[in-house]
């Protein structure tokens, strides 16, 4: 065999042996997450998960939490070495090179979607994350917290916890989460499209990156075959930055390697040297070649994608902000899919057919059907996440108003409650006081929310429960509460507003047995839901 025959062979072995290591180390995160849920289900007690989302109650309340200093040692690092923590320990990337890897096995091709919208998402979500909170707290002159540790007797453990799944959602939404992110949104929009489309925490390290002397850099003579490029699942222009740059400048790029292993010459590796600091600007673009879209088309996007969001975040007390997020991004894509459809001869999603020389294909004919349910389904979302919102904000208002005599004057009492909504989506707390009023448009706004919601939230029942003790209906207390504790037992507010409403209708043994059991509990644990 020709030495230079010796030379490639030896090189994609090399690149093989990248891509298996990188495998075993994503496998070993979910190894780890497996390890730290037995040690907590043994000991009752464990290290506070390691949520990067944590970040945000160290900023806004002030507990150091091992999830912030985690969060701190990636940004460090990223600014050292690059983004290797993306794909070499994200769990989210382990789903989306596993769905990538088996679309392959399946000769299914991922075609990246390319979108000068979407790009946008990633660095507003961690400015509205991280910084706005701040802009605002600025703005109201209030003071910044004293950073400090806390115990759970604190409500918010720093490093060692008994409620390990405190910031966590239940497994039927985490199952919802890994398939949408880790599956879908790569299947509709390529390999890698959570990190360029979604993540908060990918633009985090993205700016940091730029910062990095860690690089993949120009080591031989680049012979310019596209090899790289072609093998790169972030859809870097790689040749392209190492002709121009002498070095890979794009802060997507997640140091996963296959560059290096694939290039059939050795030409590049990773290596030290000057920062890319804004060169990646300089007419380069995410890309480096044409979006796939209008500017018509992108306008429509984001008022799809805002409006999704803002119907799925939070809704029924259960869909997070990542989530909610991923489902703007679907929508929006699949909306100007349905728009083609309508007008262009040949339309394709993902690697399938739509239409096809003017005729919809059954594929499409199926599509049409999904969006128009879709359609119905957002509507209603968004409709029922109204009610909820409004009536939660106001109930709030209600509960911490002071007590105040009831107004005769319904025209007056309307305009109060549309102040109150205004300034609730405004300043988050209101002031108005006029509790009873605030308290029955609470009620009806939960009550529609309650009763045409397709699952039940707990968040607007025990608003429901709270607002009928307001109003001086605990047999309607009784109901709601009742029925929140069938499925949050352990919920020690809700069992004492039950024993309160008990006693007021009179069956004082009954709220007698219910103190017991509260005190039973705060003496356990005062926080636990």
């Amino acid at each position: 065999m020709p030495a230079a025959e010796i030379g490639v062979s030896a090189r994609a072995a090399r690149r093989r042996n990248y891509a298996r290591w990188r495998a075993l180390s994503l496998s070993l995160v979910y190894v780890v997450f497996a390890l730290h849920v037995l040690h907590w289900k043994l000991s009752g007690k464990t290290l506070a998960p390691l949520e990067l989302n944590e970040v945000m109650y160290t900023l806004e309340l002030g507990i150091i939490t091992a999830g912030f200093l985690f969060m701190s040692a990636l940004v460090v690092g990223a600014m050292v070495f690059g983004r290797f923590f993306c794909s070499w320990a994200c769990h989210i990337m382990v789903l989306q090179d596993l769905c990538a890897y088996l679309l392959r096995k399946l000769r299914i091709p991922l075609k990246p979607v390319r979108s000068r919208l979407l790009l946008w998402v990633p660095p507003l979500t961690a400015f509205y994350m991280f910084l706005w909170p701040q802009v605002v707290r600025m703005w109201r002159t209030r003071a910044f917290p004293t950073f400090h540790l806390a115990t759970d007797a604190d409500g918010w453990a720093s490093f060692t916890t008994q409620h390990f799944w405190r910031n966590l959602p239940g497994p039927g939404i985490i199952v919802l989460t890994f398939l949408t992110c880790g599956f879908v949104v790569v299947y509709l929009l390529g390999s890698r499209s959570f990190c360029t489309y979604v993540c908060p925490y990918g633009a985090v390290f993205g700016l940091a990156d730029r910062l990095a002397p860690g690089k993949i850099r120009l080591k031989g003579t680049c012979r310019q075959c596209g090899t790289c490029t072609s093998v790169c699942t972030s859809h870097i222009r790689v040749h392209e930055e190492i002709d121009r740059f002498g070095m890979v400048v794009n802060p997507a790029c997640l140091k996963d390697l296959d560059c290096v292993g694939a290039c059939p010459h050795g030409a590049i590796g990773y290596g030290w040297g000057k920062p890319s600091l804004l060169t990646s600007l300089r007419g380069v673009g995410r890309f480096g070649v044409p979006y796939d879209f209008s500017l018509r088309e992108e306008l429509v996007m984001a008022g799809v994608f805002l409006t999704v969001l803002l119907s799925f975040r939070g809704l029924y007390g259960q869909i997070p902000f990542l989530l909610s997020l991923a489902f703007g991004a679907i929508a929006a894509y699949a909306t100007v899919t349905a728009l083609r459809l309508a007008r262009e001869p040949n339309v394709r999603l993902a690697n399938r057919f739509l239409r096809e020389r003017g005729r919809l294909t059954p594929a499409g004919q199926a599509f049409t059907v999904l969006m128009a349910a879709a359609t119905l389904f957002v509507a209603h979302s968004g409709w029922i996440r109204y009610h909820e919102f409004t009536g939660l904000r106001l109930a709030e208002a209600a509960m911490h108003a002071p007590h105040e005599t009831l107004s005769t004057d319904a025209e007056a009492s309307r305009t109060i409650v549309r102040t109150e909504v205004r300034g609730s989506i405004s300043r988050g707390v209101t002031r108005n006081p006029a509790p009873l009023e605030l308290a029955r448009a609470a009620r009806a706004h939960l009550l529609t929310a309650d009763r045409w919601g397709l699952f039940d939230n707990a968040y607007v029942e025990r608003s429901l429960v709270g607002v009928s003790l307001r109003l001086s209906d605990p047999e309607s207390a009784v109901v709601y509460a009742k029925r929140f504790l069938r499925r949050y037992s352990g919920d020690a507010g809700i069992r004492f507003s039950y024993a309160r409403a008990l006693d007021a209708l009179g069956r004082k043994q009954e709220a007698e047995e219910q103190l017991r059991l509260v005190i039973k509990t705060t003496n356990g644990n005062p926080h636990q839901q």
